[in-house]
């Protein structure tokens, strides 16, 4: 198992909320590859009920975005790069589901890069 396990949230809200660049598949491995770590995309409509930005969740594309690493250097590095191409997640609850060692570091990252946590 990866040492580091994070789950990253961005919800493509438009050019405030959402991310800098649509989130592809693609992009995700162009970054893996250059980091040398393993990241997966799942795409989720909805997932929770309710209202968000006066649209209903259930319309609302979600962009989940797994990342494992057994390095933290690799890592950190990892989560640079992906502020840097698509920007910090604006939610409050962008990194459910990570686990703390790695929920650490990305906060400290998404400061440094993005000034937001």
């Amino acid at each position: 198992m990866a040492e580091f396990n994070a789950v990253l949230r961005w919800f493509p809200l438009g050019p405030i909320e959402g991310p800098l660049e649509a989130i592809t598949e693609e992009g995700l491995e162009e970054v893996a590859k250059q980091c040398g770590v393993s990241i997966s995309l799942e795409n989720m409509r909805g997932a929770v009920h309710g209202e968000t930005r006066g649209k209903a969740i259930e319309e609302i594309m979600q962009h989940i975005v797994h990342i494992s690493a057994n390095d933290e250097g690799a890592f950190r590095e990892t989560i640079r790069a992906l502020v840097k191409k698509y920007r910090a997640p604006r939610t409050t609850f962008a990194t459910l589901g990570s686990d703390e060692k790695a929920e650490r570091i990305i906060r400290d990252e998404f400061n440094e890069e993005d000034g937001w946590y």
